[in-house]
């Protein structure tokens, strides 16, 4: 078709109209506009989740510790309240405290009351039981049935 001063002219088929396309249209251009901006999308987006994965991730440290710091004064906290507030056993929490506490600083007096109340004996002599089968590892199923 004939283009003129003010564009070219796409289509024209029964099935499909014709349409004016601005002159210096590229549509290869357009396409990678396009995907520019989709892709800086996603990437902010995936910016987004990872801060959030982040901040929800110091919070559950945050609530360890309180929780901790609570409950230190009465030499540990009962089973059933870590597993009501964390979903964990009393021998995980207590090995998530120590992971956290390995990891930030924390003053030698808190840090003895700590010790006291959460000992890591305990994870040892509370943890897993060590004769009890995994699924995980050797695919048995409670009572030591394949």
């Amino acid at each position: 078709m004939v283009t003129s001063n003010k564009g070219a002219r796409l289509g024209g088929s029964p099935d499909q109209p014709s349409r004016t396309v601005p002159s210096g249209f590229d549509p290869v251009e357009s396409d990678i506009r396009h995907y520019s901006r989709r892709r800086k999308q996603r990437r902010q987006d995936a910016e987004r989740r990872r801060v959030k994965q982040l901040s929800k991730q110091a919070k559950e440290v945050e609530d360890i510790l309180a929780f901790a710091r609570i409950w230190a004064p009465f030499g540990g906290v009962p089973e059933d309240e870590t597993f009501i507030k964390f979903g964990m056993h009393p021998w995980r929490f207590i090995e998530r405290l120590w992971h956290i506490l390995s990891e930030i600083p924390c003053d030698r007096a808190e840090m003895d009351q700590l010790l006291q109340a959460f000992p890591l004996t305990a994870v040892a002599v509370t943890g897993p039981d060590s004769d009890a089968p995994t699924t995980s590892d050797s695919h048995m199923l409670p009572g030591g049935t394949p």
